[in-house]
C-alpha cells in the first residue's frame, strides 16, 4: 500500500470509526505493484480502524422481461458475482462481510455497523433503501477516481425514492431478474428503477455552496468526500422543486427519457429515436 494513501484519505476527511460508502474506479489509483483496489481497501481499513465500517454497492444484472432465458443464466444468490468492480469483490470476499438480499441492487458491508446498514434490504425494499440506514448511522460518502466518469452520490437515488420518483417510469416492472431459491428459480420484477446517474455531478456546485464537499486525491486519483445526511439535505429540496434536476444531457438516454413525471423529456426521447436510427443507417450506407 502506498504510504501516502491513508494520509490522502485522512486529508479528505475520513476518520477512525467512520461508516463509509465507497464508490471507485480503482484503476485510477497509482500503485507501484499489486492491485489498486486492494491498496484502496487496505488504506480505508487502516484509516477507519476496527470500529469503522466499509460499505459498497454489489449490484447484479437485470434484464428486460422478454429476456427470461438469458436472465435465468445469471440468478441472484448470496454469492452471485457483482458487476460493480474489483473493490466490491474484495469486500464480498472478506470473512464477516454481510450482503443484503435485494435481487439486483444488493449492498455489502464489513464492520460493526454492517448488519445495521443492510438490514431490511430485500426484494420488498427499494433499491437504495440502505442509504436510509447509512444516514441514520452517521455515514460518509467517498468517491475515488470516478468523480466525473461515474459522478455523484447515491443519496440522490434515495431522495428520488423518498419523493416517489423512482417508480414513475415506463420501465417499472419491465426489468426482471431470476432469484435462486434452493433448487428453484423465482422471478423478481423491479418496481422502482433507479436508472441513470450520469447527471448527478450537477449537484457538485450545490454541495460546495453548502460547504459540505471535500475534494482531494487518493493515490493520485481525483476524489470527493461528504457526509451522507448533509448531501441528502442538499439534494432533497432541489429535486422536490425540480424532479428533472438530476437528468443527464443525453437525449437518447432511455432511463431519463422514460420518466413519466417529465412529459417534455419523454417527448424529446421519442423524437430522438428515429433520428438516431437514421444516423445509424447513414453511417452504414456511407
Amino acid at each position: 500500500m502506498p504510504p501516502s494513501l491513508t494520509a490522502d484519505l485522512r486529508n479528505l476527511g475520513l476518520q477512525t470509526g467512520d461508516t463509509v460508502l465507497v464508490r471507485c474506479a480503482a484503476k485510477a489509483i497509482k500503485v507501484e505493484s499489486g492491485s489498486p483496489a486492494t491498496a484502496l481497501f487496505d488504506g480505508i481499513l487502516e484509516t477507519i480502524g476496527p470500529s469503522g465500517t466499509v460499505v459498497a454497492l454489489a449490484f447484479t444484472p437485470d434484464f428486460y422481461f422478454w429476456q427470461k432465458s438469458q436472465a435465468a443464466q445469471f440468478p441472484f444468490h448470496a454469492r452471485a458475482k457483482s458487476e460493480t468492480g474489483a473493490f466490491t469483490r474484495i469486500v464480498l470476499d472478506q470473512p464477516g462481510a454481510v450482503r443484503s438480499k435485494h435481487p439486483t441492487n444488493s449492498f455489502v458491508a464489513l464492520g460493526p455497523n454492517a448488519e445495521a446498514i443492510v438490514r431490511g434490504h430485500d426484494e420488498n425494499a427499494t433499491a437504495f433503501y440502505p442509504i436510509k440506514n447509512l444516514i441514520e448511522a452517521g455515514g460518509k460518502l467517498l468517491l475515488v477516481g470516478c468523480v466525473e466518469s461515474s459522478p455523484g452520490f447515491s443519496t440522490v437515488h434515495r431522495v428520488q425514492e423518498d419523493l416517489g420518483l423512482a417508480d414513475r417510469t415506463l420501465l417499472s416492472r419491465k426489468r426482471i431478474c431470476a432469484v435462486q431459491d434452493g433448487n428453484h428459480i423465482r422471478w423478481f420484477a423491479r418496481r422502482d428503477v433507479s436508472g441513470c446517474s450520469a447527471g448527478f455531478g450537477k449537484f457538485y456546485s450545490d454541495y460546495e455552496a453548502a460547504g459540505i464537499l471535500r475534494r482531494g486525491t487518493v493515490g493520485g486519483a481525483v476524489s470527493i468526500f461528504a457526509d451522507a445526511a448533509a448531501a441528502y439535505a442538499v439534494e432533497r429540496p432541489i429535486l422536490a422543486q425540480d424532479p428533472t434536476a438530476a437528468f443527464c444531457d443525453d437525449p437518447h438516454c432511455t432511463s431519463c427519457g422514460l420518466r413519466t413525471y417529465s412529459p417534455a423529456r419523454m417527448a424529446r426521447f421519442f423524437l430522438s429515436v428515429p433520428l438516431k436510427g437514421a444516423r445509424r443507417i447513414a453511417r452504414r450506407v456511407g
